[in-house]
């Protein structure tokens, strides 16, 4: 049976997903080659709607594709990890500053029980647990003010903040360290204290810089595998090759006319 262009939409969205999460949670390493047979058929699709996942994850600069050399997870850009905390630390301190001054006692509480439910997972050592209540609790922000919207746009722009945080949870003393600020936010917030919530949100948001510091992240250069670089260098030496062809065409033909 064909696929409508429907179900193709659908198998490709499933795709990116799958994906999408594999790169942030690191299951896909920067560097690794993607082998498009094997995924579609883990994934149970074609290879028709793969591609069009790969070339969304492209779009977000996830994924590098050569023509003919194949499709590699991208190293974590710090540029755009830079760029997508811009965004997001300026639209969530708008929205801490709109929190501290209209949350209520039920609103406070809340945040509170989000917090203790990150307390308990940081001690049972629960890193996937501890990440998604983090994810919680920001979005509590959003919604306590009725901004999830604002919300989701940080979500669709974060993803490379997303790649370090997810490397950064099994340093020592790091999970401790967000839920001390996270207590930061939240007693500013509850003592309806806009400046100093939105100082304490901006100190917590800023944390990525020193963790990228202290992961020693690699340069893109250096995060590339021995395959991937093989396969730069030989789609630069087909495009040298190519560049050569027209130039020599372009010779003989201005010789032809001499």
């Amino acid at each position: 049976m064909a696929t409508t262009p429907e179900r193709r939409a659908r198998l490709s969205d499933q795709a990116y997903t799958a994906l999408r999460g594999q790169i942030v949670s690191g299951a896909l390493v920067p560097g690794a080659q993607l082998a498009e047979a094997e995924i579609a058929a883990s994934l149970g699709i074609s290879r028709t709607p793969l591609r069009e996942a790969l070339l969304r994850l492209a779009d977000e600069g996830l994924m590098t594709i050569y023509p003919q050399a194949g499709s590699f997870v991208a190293p974590i850009s710090l540029e755009a990890m830079a760029e997508a905390q811009f965004v997001r630390e300026h639209l969530e301190c708008a929205v801490i500053r709109e929190l501290a001054e209209r949350i209520d006692g039920a609103g406070v509480a809340a945040l509170w029980r989000i917090i203790d439910e990150q307390q308990a997972a940081c001690g049972a050592q629960q890193a996937e647990r501890f990440y998604e209540r983090d994810e919680a609790l920001h979005a509590a922000f959003a919604e306590g003010v009725g901004r999830l919207g604002v919300w989701r746009i940080i979500q669709q722009g974060k993803v490379h903040l997303d790649r370090v945080r997810v490397l950064s949870l099994p340093v020592a003393d790091h999970m401790p360290r967000l839920i001390r600020q996270h207590r930061a936010i939240v007693e500013a917030v509850a003592a309806h204290d806009p400046a100093a919530a939105e100082a304490a949100l901006r100190q917590h948001l800023r944390e990525v810089f020193a963790t990228v510091e202290q992961l020693g992240l690699a340069t893109p250069a250096e995060q590339r595998t021995p395959r991937r670089r093989r396969a730069e260098g030989t789609a630069e030496a087909r495009g040298t090759a190519e560049a050569r062809g027209r130039a020599d065409a372009e010779r003989g033909a201005a010789l032809d006319t001499a």
